[in-house]
């Protein structure tokens, strides 16, 4: 499997993705332009992870492991404190605005 592979799988769910171009081995992607995630493949295999605004305490995401996890505010597992210094993008524009390069949708 390539990260493109996993680019059409989440867009056969449903899924906005974008990403940088050219495309590496990773992806953004949103049901709703509102919640978003955060997706890599390589050769370990592919992997998940939340998408926050970065901070110290909670840096830029959680990993998990799945899409749909992906996209929750954070995961069960994480401490009441963490969940609290959890702060969510407004939406991907927002999001693709503040990103440090420019993102395309695939």
């Amino acid at each position: 499997m390539s990260i493109q592979a996993v680019i059409e799988q989440l867009k056969e769910r449903g899924f906005k993705v974008y990403g940088p171009a050219p495309l590496t081995a990773y992806a953004y992607f949103t049901p709703d332009d509102v919640r978003i995630g955060y997706v890599q493949h390589n050769r370990e295999g592919t992997s998940y992870t939340t998408v926050h605004v970065p901070s110290r305490q909670v840096g830029t995401g959680f990993k998990v492991e799945s899409a749909k996890q992906a996209l929750e505010f954070a995961p069960t597992w994480a401490h009441a404190s963490d969940r609290a210094a959890v702060v969510k993008y407004k939406d991907m524009e927002t999001f693709i605005k503040q990103y440090w390069q420019p993102l395309v949708q695939y």
